[in-house]
């Protein structure tokens, strides 16, 4: 009972700080408090999620570094294939998609929303006249991210919030300390309040980190971190927000703020 207490009172002075803070002051603050709880940690440390927690899991990750290259291949077929006016994916990013990955997601002032790199892939599908690809399908839109983001490997997240994007991070970092579903828990009830403890068998990763390394390699399919956050609500006995909703892109634009100035990895393995 008294833990549970602690957990509410540290949540909700998290919680009020972040409301008088800018997002630079919010992901320093954070920073701080994880290194106080993660002392053994340096901040670059924390791209590694999980991993950078558990030597078992770092073991496994690298014995099986191998297992992304046929999804990063199927994913380049994707990237470089011809659209019926002869251009390609790759034509729509500024040196064929190289280096771009890390400042995703960013805010589009002509949309008034926050575009994703998956939202992106899609605007430049429609803008050539081709279908659309479904933003939680590992065989398409999961392959293309993992090409994309393997561009970028060891590029630092450089995310910007202009004012005009302000509102967006403040729900994205609503949303991840709002508790919801059956168990009333938030995403910093574990990833903040609870990183580097265990939940079941698995170590949590801490919400710092959490977005340089995406897709991630599960059961041989590239699994994006909106698909992952979704499974993190399931988990939570919420209704999942729709794959490329407003609400999971601003909580995807908070958490990769957060991680400004880590480095990219993309498409590591993880168990099931």
């Amino acid at each position: 009972m008294r833990f549970r207490s602690a957990l509410v009172a540290a949540l909700a002075a998290l919680a009020l700080c972040a409301n008088a803070a800018t997002p630079e002051q919010v992901r320093t603050e954070l920073a701080a408090r994880l290194q106080q709880q993660l002392p053994t940690l340096a901040i670059q440390d924390f791209a590694a999620g999980g991993a950078a927690l558990d030597d078992a899991l770092r073991a496994q990750v690298e014995q099986n570094a191998a297992a992304a290259a046929p999804l990063v291949e199927a994913g380049r077929k994707l990237w470089t294939a011809k659209f019926r006016d002869g251009k390609s994916l790759a034509g729509c990013f500024p040196n064929g998609g190289r280096r771009v990955a890390g400042r995703y997601p960013l805010y589009d002032a002509r949309v008034k929303r926050v575009v994703t790199l998956e939202m992106a892939i899609n605007q430049c599908r429609k803008a050539h006249g081709e279908a659309l690809f479904d933003p939680a399908d590992p065989q398409t839109m999961g392959v293309a991210t993992a090409y994309a983001r393997s561009l970028s490997d060891g590029q630092k997240v450089a995310v910007r919030v202009p004012a005009a994007a302000q509102p967006s991070f403040e729900d994205g970092r609503r949303i991840y300390f709002t508790r919801m579903g059956q168990r009333n828990f938030a995403c910093a009830s574990c990833h903040l309040q609870g990183a580097g403890k265990r939940y079941d068998d698995k170590v949590l990763s801490a919400a710092i980190g959490q977005a340089t390394h995406w897709p991630e390699v599960r059961e041989g399919s590239a699994l994006t971190l909106q698909a992952r956050i979704r499974e993190c609500l399931e988990l939570m006995g919420a209704a999942p927000f729709a794959a490329g909703s407003d609400e999971l892109n601003d909580l995807e634009y908070f958490l990769t703020y957060l991680s400004n100035g880590l480095a990219l990895s993309a498409n590591p393995w993880r168990p099931k």
